[in-house]
């Protein structure tokens, strides 16, 4: 590839007539000025913190609600409004908002908290230093630091449920009982926010009690509210006249269809602008936000195969190659695969339990068929085109020797 290549793409791009006005406000970090249809989950957040305007402290609250319902978004106003009125107040609250499945390892939450606090800004004795301390070394620090500030914390976990999947729910029991300890001064307040219904099924019940002292559902988006949403944000994102309205009732309707995920038809909506720019249209168009999802489809799934564990990416390969479909067949065909490649195959049990994750991701579709008095069988399909998985997974040692066989 010649440099003049790379010129020219970055010359087009400087020069070239462009639809965004605001790009931020198309990204997955910006809270807009108002939050349609979140009028009555923001007035109980808000209600449940405003007791630490009198220094008491709030119930913990658990959020729940699919991804792209507003959970965050809703949190984060609110905060940004508490943070004003306790300034005004001359009140100090402290408020860490830790994503917890970009923090993938229960020591970084804590190193985040810490450094979101500013612990490590502190006395040395109290530092979370980025390694070398125990997890109850690093808790310690943390709430001996709070206790001798006699801080007023409000820790919010965004993605909970990543939290407690990969690490276990060990901090959460923590900080749920560390107000006994911080008795002198200060307190320490917890909001979850959980992309599943059924995160609170995996918490101990130590746990489960204290956490959820308040709990509020977050409800998917309707298609007219979609687009009511896109309309605002389109208003705000791009030019006079660079969007048709066609295109933001159809990013509405696709993205309504699936799970009402707000973030995604605002993803789309980038994405479809972006491809139009590319092209020099004079606006983004119906045929945009069709390019667009295809695209995100596209990517989405490379990814995930691309970065699955080997035994996941045998597994997709033999669904590939089954004929009927049933998870007897599969596991067969996964176990000569196994042997191809000489890996100890998992067990038919962990198997099936893959396959079902894998259909929650949407790259299999399992379907229980009925066989009148003979039961019911599961028949298992790829929904993700051939060629995706194939170049996902070329450039992996082990299994690019299986792709010739599947050939």
């Amino acid at each position: 590839m010649s440099e003049d290549f790379l010129d020219n793409i970055f010359e087009k791009a400087a020069t070239g007539e462009t639809l965004i006005k605001n790009r931020r406000t198309l990204t997955i970090d910006y809270v807009p000025e108002n939050l349609p249809f979140r009028d009555e989950e923001t007035k109980t957040v808000a209600q449940t913190l405003s007791v630490v305007l009198k220094a008491a402290r709030p119930s913990n609250l658990l959020l729940f609600g699919k991804p792209g319902t507003g959970k965050t978004a809703v949190v984060k106003k609110v905060i940004e409004h508490l943070h004003k009125k306790a300034k005004e107040l001359g009140l100090e609250v402290i408020v860490p908002i830790i994503n917890t499945k970009s923090a993938n390892t229960a020591y970084k939450v804590l190193y985040e908290i810490a450094e979101d606090m500013g612990i490590n800004k502190e006395e040395k004795k109290l530092q979370v230093h980025f390694t070398g301390l125990s997890m109850g070394e690093a808790t310690d620090r943390i709430l001996d630091f709070i206790g001798k500030k006699k801080l007023n914390v409000v820790l919010v976990f965004d993605e909970i449920d990543s939290l407690v999947d990969k690490n276990g729910d060990d901090i959460l029991y923590n900080f749920t009982r560390a107000n006994e300890r911080i008795s002198k001064g200060g307190f320490i307040s917890l909001i979850g926010i959980s992309n599943s219904l059924t995160f609170k099924d995996k918490l101990d019940p130590r746990v489960r009690s204290s956490l959820s002292e308040e709990e509020m559902v977050f409800n998917p988006y309707k298609v007219e509210q979609l687009q009511k949403i896109l309309i605002d944000r389109a208003r705000v994102a791009f030019n006079d006249d660079a969007i048709d309205g066609a295109a933001i009732n159809l990013c509405a309707a696709m993205a309504g269809k699936e799970n009402g995920d707000a973030r995604k038809a605002i993803d789309l909506l980038r994405v479809a602008a972006e491809i139009a720019e590319r092209e020099k249209a004079d606006k983004v168009e119906e045929k945009h936000i069709r390019l667009a999802q295809e695209k995100i489809e596209k990517d989405t799934n490379f990814e995930i195969l691309k970065n699955s564990t080997t035994h996941t990416k045998i597994i997709i390969m033999a669904i590939m190659k089954s004929k009927i479909g049933n998870t007897g067949e599969v596991y067969e065909i996964y176990s000569s695969l196994c042997r191809h490649t000489e890996q100890e195959p998992l067990t038919q049990r962990r198997i099936t339990q893959i396959i079902s994750e894998l259909d929650q991701l949407g790259l299999v579709i399992s379907n229980i068929m009925s066989q009148g008095r003979y039961g019911r069988s599961q028949r298992i399909k790829i929904t993700v085109p051939v060629l995706t998985i194939k170049e996902a997974l070329k450039d992996d040692p082990i299994l690019s020797a299986l792709l010739m066989i599947n050939d």
